[in-house]
């Protein structure tokens, strides 16, 4: 009894394919792809709103002439 405690029994060890849930999913995992046409419309966006902003600021800086 002792023998069998102390030998390797390959039945006992983890199989080499064991189960990995990270890929059980039945959909195919979506790619980061770059789109540079996205990234040049957000650029284009971005500084869209930087004028639209120093515009508001320079019209809150306004003040009416003294006569």
């Amino acid at each position: 009894m002792l023998k069998r405690i102390f030998t390797r029994d390959r039945s006992a060890e983890p199989s080499a394919a064991r189960a990995d849930f990270a890929n059980a999913s039945p959909f195919r995992r979506q790619t980061q792809q770059d789109d540079p046409v996205r990234n040049g419309i957000f650029i284009g966006v971005a500084i869209v709103l930087l004028v639209f902003l120093g515009s508001m600021i320079a019209v809150l800086m306004m003040h009416e002439p003294a006569l």
